[in-house]
């Protein structure tokens, strides 16, 4: 991607919306492309397991018409946060970020949770710029590699 494409994404607006069910295939592929290209090294030669398949209840970011970011919440936990490569840097991951907070304050909780592969150091210094703490290391369930569960408490809520 050149400079000027780059440029024009930085100042084009981002919009984060909800995905489509006509969308699910596409949010798949993005999601399983940025995981790819993320994680090959856990998992060469084969395809990084992602796991999810419906992703309906996905925030979306959109810029110039494309997808370039994902979101997802579950309960207390952000499950999913993705930015394509090309798009990081661009404050989308913090968008999308602050749109799964909101969701899971909105569940009306306290405590924000997400994992993390420890070895992702750029998604753990994003977090932790974003007030997000190491909560605590442990081996993944299924493969093995060093994961972190990363915390953030709800500052915007009253406390008693």
């Amino acid at each position: 991607m050149g400079f000027v494409h780059i440029l024009a994404r930085m100042t084009s607006e981002i919009v984060i919306r909800r995905a489509r069910p006509d969308e699910n295939n596409s949010v798949h592929a993005l999601v399983q492309t940025i995981a790819d290209e993320t994680f090959a090294y856990l998992f060469a030669p084969s395809q990084v397991p992602i796991g999810e398949a419906d992703w309906l209840s996905a925030w979306l970011a959109i810029s110039e018409e494309e997808m370039v970011g994902v979101a997802m919440t579950r309960d207390e936990w952000v499950s999913d946060l993705w930015v394509r490569r090309d798009s990081r840097r661009l404050g989308i991951g913090a968008k999308l970020l602050a749109h799964a907070e909101s969701e899971i304050r909105g569940r009306g909780q306290k405590t924000f949770r997400l994992r993390v592969v420890k070895s992702n150091t750029r998604a753990v210094q994003f977090y932790q710029s974003q007030g997000w703490k190491v909560h605590r290391e442990f081996p993944h369930e299924k493969f093995g590699h060093a994961m972190f569960e990363m915390t953030k408490l709800d500052r915007t809520s009253p406390t008693p």
